[in-house]
């Protein structure tokens, strides 16, 4: 080749290359990213609240002030996605800062009055405060995946307070909670709480099945920067990527990864209900842990006090808080429709090495607060500061769980049948459906840490969920002690369901 043509050559090659780069840096992660670098050279200073006496806005005035459907932003070019403003009111008067990212450049979202219908809230004059007011938050619209020419836009992920939001899948109803990052969540009383202060929109195309956006993560410890993708559909995912600049003082002691947080009033298992004519009352009945190809759940439970479960991993595949239990008839509640509430996976997409998942528990008295936290703890320590995962919202278990899975989880410490032997007993009645199919009768292989002594496990056939039934009995010696049962099912030695996992609490420990 002569070398004026090899010299053409490269300089194409040259130019492809810059082209390429220049597309690649064209979204806004590269931009919010040297943002957030730079916010953490900096002292902490937080995004002052609205000037504006939001106090007066009540939880029924709140409800009352509607976001006008004919002005969803993106609206009128038909993007297949569009966005609603969140009002301030309540507790939100946090300001959170909306641009739209096109091009390589920034273009502010204002807040407008015209963006809401007052109507049903004349006597607050609320028109009156807009050179004030602010976006809290925002929701974002789409047709979930459906692609009928008539399909509705429906609220599909919102953002509003710290660094929370929610996502839905097709035919679900609002239930736990995703958040950017936690700080210091295990350590009572030191948690930080990072807020989501700015979000930068890029513009869809119009036949866009997913729509990317980034926020600026910022605390007294560290700044941040988060890329979202998000593909809404009958299970809506979600894509996370966050790189985290810790500030020169800080008080990071743990960083808490893919947090979720939902709540646990009482369930299946619970000692009683609270004078609750709700047979259950949660957002989520279990968290399961994927390592390979084993698979563990824990059902969830109410506890007296603070409680914090560390689960020691080598690595870990996912893990989620689930939703399993979707029949109506155990919850009879016709407003917060629980059983249609969505279940979230995490699922790493590098490898996050050993680790641990948290598990946080607090006590609650009632439905209207979140008590249960999961997440995942590093053993890198602060070093963990870029991680990459996705959310998957969905009424199912993870497509990969071929296993067996636990269908419900009774315990008692009773003994309601007076049999003679039963005194100081703890009962545990553990459903699993969905097992593959066997000619014969599997086994349960039982694993007891603690003190006290455990029956042979009782396996029986259960039609009624076509699957199988294990009763196992503990007798504890030492209720100061931590103790867990572990079973699952196997068949010629193999494994044929998940492993159930139980912390045997202390109230549950002192048999009458």
């Amino acid at each position: 080749m002569k070398p004026n043509l090899i010299i053409r050559s490269l300089s194409a090659l040259l130019l492809l290359l810059a082209a390429w780069q220049a597309h690649a840096d064209d979204s806004c992660f590269p931009h919010v990213k040297q943002v957030a670098e730079q916010l953490a050279k900096q002292p902490y200073s937080k995004v002052p609240p609205l000037q504006v006496n939001t106090g007066r806005i009540t939880y029924d005035h709140y409800q009352h002030i509607k976001f006008r459907h004919n002005k969803t932003f993106w609206r009128d070019e038909k993007l297949p996605f569009q966005l609603e403003f969140m009002h301030p009111g309540m507790h939100f008067i946090q300001p959170v800062e909306l641009l739209v990212w096109a091009q390589g450049k920034e273009t502010p979202i204002r807040f407008s009055a015209d963006y809401f219908d007052y109507a049903e809230v004349k006597s607050l004059n609320l028109e009156k405060d807009e050179p004030h007011m602010g976006f809290t938050g925002f929701r974002i619209l789409s047709k979930l995946g459906r692609t009928e020419k008539d399909a509705n836009y429906n609220e599909t992920l919102i953002f509003q307070g710290a660094s929370y939001f929610r996502a839905l899948g097709q035919d679900q109803r609002h239930g736990l909670s995703g958040r950017g990052l936690s700080i210091n969540t295990s350590l009572e009383g030191q948690e930080e709480f990072p807020n989501y202060t700015r979000f930068w929109l890029e513009k869809p195309a119009k036949d866009a099945t997913s729509l990317h956006f980034c926020a600026l993560l910022d605390s007294p410890s560290l700044a941040g920067a988060t890329r979202f993708v998000l593909t809404p559909g009958k299970s809506t995912v979600m894509e996370v990527e966050t790189q985290l600049y810790p500030r020169a003082e800080n008080k990071l002691a743990e960083i808490g990864v893919a947090p979720l947080t939902s709540m646990f009033f009482h369930g299946e298992n619970s000692p009683h209900q609270y004078g609750d004519y709700r047979p259950e009352v949660h957002d989520s009945d279990g968290l399961l842990i994927q390592q390979g190809k084993s698979w563990t759940w824990q059902a969830l439970a109410e506890v007296p006090w603070f409680n914090l479960q560390s689960i020691p991993l080598k690595s870990v595949t996912g893990f989620g808080l689930l939703q399993r239990d979707r029949d109506f008839d155990h919850y009879q509640d016709l407003e917060a429709f629980y059983h249609d509430r969505p279940s979230v996976w995490v699922e790493p997409l590098d490898d996050w090495g050993a680790g641990s998942i948290q598990l946080l528990r607090l006590p609650t008295q009632s439905d209207i607060q979140d008590n249960i936290v999961a997440y995942w703890k590093s053993n890198q320590g602060l070093a963990f500061d870029h991680m990459r995962y996705k959310l998957l919202w969905q009424s199912d278990n993870p497509p990969a769980h071929t296993l067996g899975k636990v269908f419900s989880t009774r315990a008692t410490n009773r003994a309601v049948d007076a049999l003679p032997g039963h005194k100081g007993r703890i009962r545990f009645i553990i459903d699993f459906n969905d097992v593959p199919e066997l000619a014969i009768t599997p086994e349960a292989d039982v694993e007891f840490a603690g003190k006290g002594q455990l029956k042979p496990a009782v396996v029986q056939e259960n039609p009624y969920i076509k699957g199988w039934r294990v009763i196992a009995a503990v007798f504890p010696e030492n209720c100061d002690v931590p103790m867990e049962l572990r079973i699952h099912l196997t068949s010629g030695g193999n494994p044929v369901s998940e492993t159930w996992s139980y912390p045997i609490p202390e109230a549950l420990c002192h048999v009458p």
